[in-house]
């Protein structure tokens, strides 16, 4: 769930908690009292929740890798060919960035999905220079392999 529909799911509660409160509390004496402070209470706690619910999908953002790896099989041509757009990329773990000093090769494995079928892409990510680049890749459907780097 996004971060701003999570948002949003919460003030709901919040103001069902707030709107209880209002009812219970309706004709008491301090009434107008314990509703502003219900409101004021309600407005921190929102606020507390919804930075929290953006910094946590701040934090799970895709890396520079994961971003270049769905770039990189959204745009194939290849992948376009053999499973349909629009194409949907699945990568299982997310993609460790390190150091940005460091020359770092790794193989990454990604679940697509088009109109027209499911596949696997194997690829082998390079950072060079702090930049990820892809040295290789190539799809793999029902178990024909086919090489990816055609259809850049």
């Amino acid at each position: 769930m996004p971060a701003w529909q999570a948002a949003a799911l919460v003030g709901a509660v919040i103001f069902a908690v707030y709107a209880f409160v209002a009812l219970a509390v309706e004709g008491r004496p301090d009434s107008e009292r314990v509703l502003s402070q219900v409101a004021g209470i309600s407005a921190y706690v929102f606020l507390a929740a919804a930075l929290a619910l953006y910094f946590n999908a701040w934090r799970r953002r895709p890396g520079p890798a994961d971003r270049l790896v769905s770039r990189y099989l959204i745009e194939n041509t290849v992948v376009a060919d053999w499973l349909g757009q629009p194409v949907k990329v699945l990568i299982p773990e997310r993609i460790a960035d390190g150091k940005s000093s460091d020359a770092v090769q790794m193989p990454v494995i990604a679940g697509v999905e088009g109109p027209l079928g499911r596949g696997e892409a194997h690829l082998t990510l390079a950072r060079v220079s702090g930049t990820w680049e892809v040295l290789q890749a190539e799809l793999v459907r029902n178990g024909d392999v086919v090489s990816l780097s055609a259809g850049k």
